[in-house]
């Protein structure tokens, strides 16, 4: 017996079904998600024609990836972290060096 804060829905991707039991505030997104997909999936269809599925596939499973670590990367605030790191280092050995206190 599934919990009851979770909803069940159908969601097709190319041309499967998938069955799935879902928090009701993952419903947008999970759609939009199968829709991506199908999507990439029409567009690999059309400018490469006579593949198989599994190809057209893995493809679009490679430019979903390929989105996800550029995001990953656009998110990274650790260079960020570190030249603040390196640039509080400098004012610190600044003010020593000249005898201000803060």
């Amino acid at each position: 017996m599934m919990p009851t804060d979770r909803q069940r829905i159908n969601v097709y991707i190319a041309g499967l079904a998938f069955q799935l039991w879902i928090d009701p505030k993952e419903e947008e997104a999970i759609r939009k998600a199968a829709k991506h997909i199908n999507d990439k999936l029409n567009v690999y269809r059309e400018h490469f024609p006579g593949q198989t599925s599994e190809k057209y596939l893995a493809i679009v499973a490679l430019h979903i990836g390929v989105l996800y670590q550029q995001e990953k990367m656009r998110t990274d605030t650790r260079p960020y972290q570190e030249k603040f790191e390196e640039l509080s280092i400098k004012l610190d050995e600044y003010l020593a060096d000249n005898d201000i206190n803060v």
